[in-house]
């Protein structure tokens, strides 16, 4: 049984053949998905999926890219869509220092909002974090009692220790194969967890 952890199946590319897609997931051995949310529009339609799919799961959530998004009214739709019972975490949230399209005070703001609501609703999150890692590791120390994943880690072996020794897990994606990640898997692949 494989659990694809992190998925964007409403995502548009996925237009032409989704539900084939999503229906052919368990014979090709991929038995759950959490489908994640990004806004609060996908956030809607991840719910909208796993109500339709047996083997797909939701997690709501405003990415970085939208942090300007999220008050306290999109918080209150959160709060209603993590009442459904195939909605299992709050996310994607975090800080995305990279590309800076959103300030970074309202970034930290709206990651600090939804990790408040996930200690309220006592869920895990999905955190996106990207050239921002000590600001994401105040917020997250914040709330000591909310645990989840950085989904697609880069910050340093000191870092990733003091995370694990908190009880958070951690992701590393694709961004490992690029030219100059070197140095990021020799530092990952020497973290004594």
């Amino acid at each position: 049984m494989l659990f694809d952890t992190h998925a964007h199946l409403n995502d548009p590319a996925f237009d032409p053949d989704r539900d084939a897609l999503i229906r052919s997931l368990p014979e090709k051995g991929i038995s759950l998905v959490m489908n994640v949310g990004c806004c609060l529009e996908s956030s809607r339609d991840c719910v909208a999926m796993a109500e339709t799919y047996p083997h797909i799961y939701a997690s709501v959530g405003s990415h970085p890219d939208a942090a300007n998004e999220v008050n306290e009214e999109v918080l209150e739709e959160y709060r209603i869509l993590c009442k459904h019972e195939k909605v299992k975490a709050i996310g994607e949230i975090g800080l995305d220092y990279y590309y800076e399209d959103i300030p970074r005070d309202v970034q930290q703001k709206a990651f600090w909002m939804q990790m408040a609501l996930a200690k309220e609703l006592q869920m895990p999150v999905i955190v996106h974090e990207r050239d921002a890692h000590q600001d994401g590791l105040m917020i997250v120390k914040d709330f000591p009692g909310v645990r989840g994943v950085f989904h697609c880690y880069s910050g340093s072996a000191e870092m990733a220790r003091q995370l694990v020794n908190m009880g958070w897990y951690i992701g590393f994606t694709g961004v490992l194969t690029f030219r100059n990640a070197r140095k990021a898997v020799e530092t990952a692949s020497c973290i004594p967890l």
